[in-house]
């Protein structure tokens, strides 16, 4: 390691992110590579894109103008992310994010968060499961070695929604109103990017990348 490595602060990483969001999703394969690369420790936090969905989710709209959103949205994913696109299952409903928000500062208390928000986004975005039921939540805790049984009461019992609401009310504080926002260092960049402006934002910063393979980045326990 170089003794820029040793002696410089680690770069502040923080991003601000909905499940149900697409560009969120495709961000997660790069937050990840970009913690284990230069070995820093991200926050994933919670910016409430539909405040509107009722917990049960709601339906699409079915009509001309947003249909043609809709293919926008897959041939601008088929082009600038076309190995991740064969695997994504689009949701047919809009899903209830709150609820896995109070999952996640869950297993922000456990100093799971990071992985945990990884195993969601998969089986929302990959395998089809809605993030609004109880038991997609505790199929991610269960991925990760969190009690699904533990996490099932403390939804149950919403003893996580506080905190769920002041990440929400925080994102919201900061002027946070696209995902994902992502915050490198002295520098905050809206929406998706390719990884290649992350790491040139990390290493205008004084970060390095890790010399041969990095190992897995500890969870992230710092607060905003």
């Amino acid at each position: 390691m170089s003794a820029i490595q040793e002696t410089a602060e680690p770069v502040r990483v923080v991003v601000f992110a909905d499940f149900v969001c697409p560009y969120s999703y495709l961000a997660v394969d790069q937050i990840d590579r970009l913690a284990r690369e230069y070995n820093v420790q991200p926050l994933w936090r919670p910016h409430l894109l539909h405040p509107e969905t009722p917990p049960e989710g709601a339906a699409r709209e079915d009509n001309a103008e947003s249909g043609a959103r809709r293919e926008r949205l897959h041939a601008w994913i088929k082009e600038m992310a076309p190995d991740q696109y064969p695997k994504i299952r689009f949701p047919a409903r809009r899903q209830y994010s709150f609820r896995a928000f109070e999952a996640l500062e869950f297993a922000r208390a456990r100093g799971l968060d990071f992985a945990y928000k990884t195993a969601v986004y998969d089986l929302m975005w990959t395998e089809g499961g809605d993030i609004g039921e109880l038991e997609t939540l505790m199929a991610a805790a269960e991925r990760v070695g969190i009690d699904p049984e533990d996490m099932k009461v403390a939804l149950e019992d919403r003893l996580y929604a506080q905190r769920a609401f002041d990440a929400v009310t925080q994102a919201r504080d900061l002027g946070i109103t696209q995902t994902p926002t992502i915050i490198l260092g002295r520098t905050r960049i809206n929406g998706w990017h390719y990884y290649e402006v992350l790491q040139s934002v990390m290493e205008q910063q004084g970060a390095r990348p890790m010399a041969g393979d990095a190992s897995e980045p500890a969870a992230a326990h710092a607060s905003m």
